[in-house]
């Protein structure tokens, strides 16, 4: 054999044994990389969150705890889903202390109260206690993260719909799910933005349903007999709209176009019948489920954004390409 051919035969084997030495270096990364995934995994399983919902029992808030609980059971997460049982800000304080108290492995809460709730969170946070806002966020908090719709954009696209199914004129009658919380106040002010773009359209009466249809129904028959010129009545929270059908069937109202939100399902019924006119849908499931996905990436060292917000999408009688109407 020549020199040459010599030469040749030994680069081919190193060639040979450089590559599978490449090889070997690659499938050992990614053994020890699966070795570490499931040994945090295995950590997951010692990891209590907490979800602080706004009232318990709310179909909305059933919703979101439901993604919640698939989420940490797909990643092996404890969670515990806690709340009044009637919407207090004052209760989910406590629910908020006693969670830190208790030294969990993170929270779940909605930001209702920017100056009640933000020194709370920023405690959790400063405990060690990573705390997820969810629904509605307190962006003046140390919070980790906001999982949720834009609620002033929301608010901007009731406001489009008064002005679609109104014609640019009219009295508007608004309920509200509360006057304290900030998704509710920020849906409210873009609602209020557009309207004041029509110098047809004015609201004449804000009234506060507590998240409650009861008073929603009460709220909105006081509203109706002390303004019966209302030709618009919208609901910004999940049971409003429900609560004014109720209170115009009382008072043998059927003049009144109703624009509500999210996608209960006595809503999408009302809709597909045409006694609500359209309503903004959001996403309550992928919200919980959102949020505990994003925890467990953070137990495994992972950064996260931010902000996470959930698509909104307008739902009315004609909306049939998605199959979302009974």
């Amino acid at each position: 054999m020549t020199d040459k051919k010599w030469f040749l035969c030994i680069g081919l084997v190193m060639a040979l044994f450089f590559y599978l030495f490449l090889q070997f270096v690659q499938q050992s990364r990614q053994i020890q990389h699966i070795v570490n995934q499931l040994k945090q995994d295995k950590k997951l399983e010692n990891r209590h969150i907490v979800l602080i919902v706004q009232e318990l029992g709310h179909p909305y808030w059933q919703m979101v705890a439901n993604g919640a609980i698939e989420a940490a059971k797909a990643d092996n997460i404890s969670i515990e889903i806690v709340g009044p049982v009637r919407n207090s800000v004052e209760e989910q304080i406590k629910l908020l202390e006693k969670a830190i108290l208790s030294k969990v492995d993170a929270i779940i809460v909605q930001g209702l109260n920017d100056e009640k709730f933000t020194p709370i969170i920023n405690k959790a946070m400063e405990r060690g206690i990573p705390t997820l806002t969810i629904d509605t966020d307190a962006p003046n908090s140390k919070r980790l993260a906001y999982v949720g719709t834009d609620n002033m954009s929301a608010g901007k696209t009731l406001g489009q719909l008064v002005v679609q199914k109104s014609g640019g004129t009219g009295a508007i009658g608004v309920i509200i799910g509360s006057e304290s919380a900030e998704n509710q106040l920020l849906r409210l002010n873009g609602l209020k933005t557009v309207v004041s773009e029509y110098k047809g359209l004015r609201i004449v009466d804000v009234r506060a349903s507590n998240i409650s249809m009861m008073v929603a129904i009460q709220q909105a028959t006081e509203m109706l007999q002390k303004h019966p010129d209302i030709s618009v009545m919208v609901g910004t929270s999940a049971t409003d709209a429900l609560g004014i059908l109720q209170a115009m069937k009382s008072l043998n109202r059927n003049d009144i176009a109703v624009i509500g939100f999210d996608n209960l399902p006595e809503t999408l019924d009302a809709i597909r019948i045409g006694e609500i006119e359209a309503s903004v849908v959001q996403q309550p499931y992928w919200m919980g489920a959102t949020s505990v996905h994003l925890l467990r990436d953070y137990f495994r060292g992972q950064s996260l954004p931010s902000i996470q917000f959930a698509e909104v999408e307008i739902l009315d009688k004609t909306d049939n390409n998605k199959g979302m109407l009974p």
